[in-house]
């Protein structure tokens, strides 16, 4: 499974940057690899692509739709399997957040070197600065759906189908001596990023048990970085100590707004939008370790040591000490 997300900031207001990303036929213009999308009713879409070489026909429904907010889908057919959510945030009367979250499984060779050289992380990036330019040139929208489409099967009173997991609080991680701690701190990184997708994507009861389950994964990663990680940061070079505690002070903030999502609940109406900082502020922390934290070790300490770091942390994430 391979997941993206994608900002970009564009100076337009919210209704009209959300107003142009419901027109999915005009998605040609401003997407690279995209011949063509169709509407073929007010849930569906066909599209054809043209990614690397490699030719994808599928359908794609529209799972849920809320104006000024958030567009999500899925594939639902054809030969590849994907599905994504756009979010909406305004910043000022005439500027706003598009942020863009895809997940999908890569078929055949080509797709699964493309994933993982990245690839498909700087296309999407290359699309959304795309958009922007498309959007902020025009000054104004192709033409906009305001109308709320529920998640399929959604109705007040009745069962729902189940969630898709994020498997619990368990974190995988290479498999004991493949890797350092780093290729593990690494790999969890981007299974923190999935779950958060999914979160976003879902709604109701799925929704909840998702958010439930993405909670207990970062508790149990951040549980590891403090109890092994930090320390040895916070001792391993003169800026160390400064290092580890950003990101303790970051892990504590994480921690408040964790709070306060869960007092909130999924069902209040700002819980979207405060879900949506907290990712935003989550993506950051893991960045700063990426590009702070995690070369300072690499630097500083021996392999060997990283080695059995990486051990320690799946004791203490798995609850055996």
């Amino acid at each position: 499974m391979t997941d993206v997300i994608e900002s970009v900031d564009v100076n337009v207001p919210i209704s009209i940057a959300y107003n142009q990303w419901t027109q999915f036929e005009s998605f040609p213009e401003f997407m690279e690899g995209v011949d063509s999308v169709q509407q073929t009713d007010a849930r569906h879409t066909h599209w054809v692509t043209d990614i690397g070489g490699v030719r994808r026909e599928f359908d794609a429904e529209t799972t849920e739709q809320h104006p000024d907010e958030r567009i999500a889908w899925k594939s639902v057919g054809g030969d590849t399997e994907h599905a994504g959510v756009v979010t909406f945030h305004r910043l000022a009367d005439t500027r706003t957040r598009v942020t863009v979250q895809l997940v999908w499984e890569p078929q055949g060779l080509a797709e699964k070197v493309g994933s993982a050289l990245n690839i498909d992380n700087r296309q999407v990036k290359a699309d959304t600065v795309r958009f922007k330019k498309f959007i902020e040139e025009r000054g104004t929208e192709t033409g906009g759906f305001r109308g709320e489409q529920p998640a399929p099967g959604q109705v007040v009173g009745g069962a729902r189908p189940g969630p898709q997991s994020v498997r619990g609080a368990h974190l995988d991680a290479p498999a004991s001596g493949q890797g350092d701690v780093v290729d593990v701190l690494s790999a969890q990184h981007q299974q923190v990023k999935a779950a958060f997708a999914r979160v976003q994507m879902a709604s109701g009861q799925d929704k909840a048990q998702l958010f439930a389950e993405l909670v207990d994964l970062l508790k149990v990663h951040e549980a590891g970085e403090q109890q092994v990680v930090h320390p040895v940061t916070g001792a391993s070079a003169a800026v160390g100590g400064q290092v580890a505690a950003g990101r303790i002070e970051e892990e504590t903030e994480a921690d408040r707004a964790i709070a306060e999502l869960q007092t909130l609940g999924v069902q209040h109406p700002d819980f979207n939008t405060k879900l949506e900082a907290f990712h935003q502020a989550v993506l950051r922390h893991a960045d700063h370790e990426e590009q702070d934290e995690f070369p300072l070790l690499r630097q500083n300490i021996p392999a060997g040591r990283l080695q059995a770091m990486a051990e320690d942390l799946r004791d203490v994430q798995a609850g055996r000490s």
